[in-house]
């Protein structure tokens, strides 16, 4: 595995390799992708997706902008946004 490329959890000091995307659908009306927020290890998920919900709720789309609600998708390396899939159970295990 190439360790240059790895993608590391977002939470300071962790630096575990990230299982999780947190991001939310966005478009602008040409263009669509998920908005990243955070990327997450196991360990990290929670505090990772309330940073990220912070700045989801901060944010100001401009005109022809939509951004949708905030997810968690399973990170995958080489996975395409489109190819991503969001975690159902995981985020209802953080809303109980």
């Amino acid at each position: 595995m190439d360790t240059e490329n790895v993608v590391r959890c977002s939470e300071p000091d962790c630096g575990e390799p990230a299982v999780f995307k947190i991001a939310a659908p966005w478009t602008d009306g040409r263009f669509r992708e998920l908005k990243t927020y955070g990327f997450a290890c196991e360990e990290h998920v929670r505090d990772v997706l309330r940073s990220a919900e912070v700045r989801w709720l901060n944010y100001e789309p401009v005109r022809g902008e939509a951004v949708h609600e905030i997810g968690i998708y399973r990170y995958e390396p080489g996975k395409r946004d489109a190819e991503l899939v969001r975690d159902s159970d995981i985020e209802e295990s953080m809303n109980s």
